[in-house]
């Protein structure tokens, strides 16, 4: 587990009431730093922790502009169970606790992927998301987490649940964990590495994506995963890993944690998600590439630029100055635009930062050295445009109604798409 400083740590009293739960809670302290002692906390308590942070007001806000230095304030929790009705109740109640999962739902999420080709022209699949936690240790500038970490810790209860809701779903066969936080920060203490891939080994045709910007893998690789697990990482050149996606493992840390895996027979990916242009951007994603490429052999490699992310409020999550010339003057044109008025696909007409033509330039950079060192990995593009797809259809071979990404629902191994 990262060593952590967070500023205070507030327990669930539901916790408490659990011997599994006081266990994992134990190690997890073991990691942690505080000068205050820990604080147990009801719904009322918490709601009114989250009152006095204005976490709520605070929830649309990225990291780059909340200014989040340190570590979070830790909240341990557990999901609770709790019918439609009920939580209703509790949020009427406690209002303060609709984010973040802070009165225990939120255990799975369905995305609706599809639904953004039709209000955002981004190509997508529908898919279940398994989570155990909302908030991270890494403090990445454009990421929706929020200044607190709110863990749960009731996970052979989670665990279960979770397989019933894969034996109901049989149609679906990779399940994405967790893109609302980082849980292999928080190994081998934690243990949640432990139970889900040991619950998908146990699986004939259901695979588990652990997806991580770590390089906290050595929990990792005694486990029994029989295949079942797929890790992908989100990979970044240099800069941006070492200063907008701060606290996180490096470029060269993620790699060698990457090969380590592929060493230990776990199928391993990358996402290039997302490409941030910062001066420089072209050499170093060649030099990326090419230490990647030459280390692990992906079975698919999936790629966006920075996208969902208001023009107007760019400068605020990041420092301009890290910035290529040419894309910091199209995040300026689109800034002092009526937002109705941006082109297509700009937000709010699409859910791009860039036009096409600069994404164009972007992704074809990826696709020559990808292509170059890996010429039978798959390539595809992370919530693009159908324009998009059909600019690289050549060089891909797949279309918006039949490809394999990252965390497709049906794209595990054996797929047909993936030499299967």
């Amino acid at each position: 587990m990262y060593i952590i400083h967070p500023p205070a740590v507030y327990i669930h009293r539901r916790v408490t009431a659990d011997r599994r739960c006081l266990d994992r809670l134990e190690r997890l302290l073991s990691g942690i730093r505080c000068e205050a002692e820990p604080m147990v906390v009801d719904d009322a308590g918490l709601n009114d922790v989250c009152a006095a942070h204005n976490w709520s007001a605070l929830a649309h806000l990225r990291t780059g502009e909340t200014g989040r230095g340190g570590d979070p304030i830790v909240i341990f929790n557990t999901f609770a169970r709790q019918s439609e009705d009920e939580r209703k109740a509790t949020l009427a109640a406690y209002p303060h606790l609709r984010h973040g999962y802070l009165d225990g739902s939120g255990a799975w999420t369905f995305r609706k992927g599809r639904a953004t080709l039709r209000t955002h022209s981004g190509v997508c699949t529908d898919a279940y998301e398994l989570h155990s936690a909302w908030g991270c240790l890494h403090i990445c500038d454009y990421c929706n987490v929020p200044d607190y970490l709110n863990i749960m810790v009731n996970l052979e209860e989670l665990v279960d649940r979770f397989e019933d809701l894969v034996a109901r779903n049989r149609r679906l066969k990779l399940w994405k964990y967790d893109n609302h936080t980082d849980t292999i920060t928080f190994e081998p203490e934690y243990g949640a590495s432990r139970l889900m891939v040991e619950l998908f080994s146990r699986q004939d045709d259901q695979y588990l994506m652990m997806y991580t910007k770590s390089a906290n893998v050595d929990h990792l690789l005694g486990l029994d995963h029989r295949g079942k697990t797929i890790i992908c990482w989100s990979l970044a050149p240099e800069t941006q890993s070492r200063l907008i996606e701060k606290r996180s493992a490096s470029t060269s840390e993620r790699i060698e944690a990457a090969r380590k895996c592929q060493e230990a027979g776990y199928p391993v990916r990358a996402r290039f998600s997302p490409i941030v242009p910062v001066r420089g951007w072209r050499a170093e994603a060649e030099a990326m590439l090419t230490q990647f490429l030459t280390a692990v052999e992906p079975d698919v490699l999936t790629m966006d630029t920075l996208k969902w992310t208001e023009p107007t409020r760019v400068w605020a999550m990041f420092d301009r100055h890290l910035w290529d010339e040419q894309y910091s003057g199209y995040v300026d044109q689109y800034a002092a635009m009526d937002p109705e008025d941006r082109p297509y696909p700009i937000l709010p007409n699409g859910k791009q930062l860039f036009p096409h033509e600069a994404r164009v330039a972007m992704y074809r950079v990826f696709i020559d050295r990808i292509r170059e060192l890996a010429p039978k990995t798959r390539i595809a593009f992370c919530g693009e445009t159908p324009e998009i797809w059909a600019e690289f259809q050549d060089e891909v071979g797949m279309t918006p109604a039949d490809f394999v990404c990252a965390c497709g629902p049906t794209s595990v191994p054996g797929h047909p798409l993936l030499g299967g």
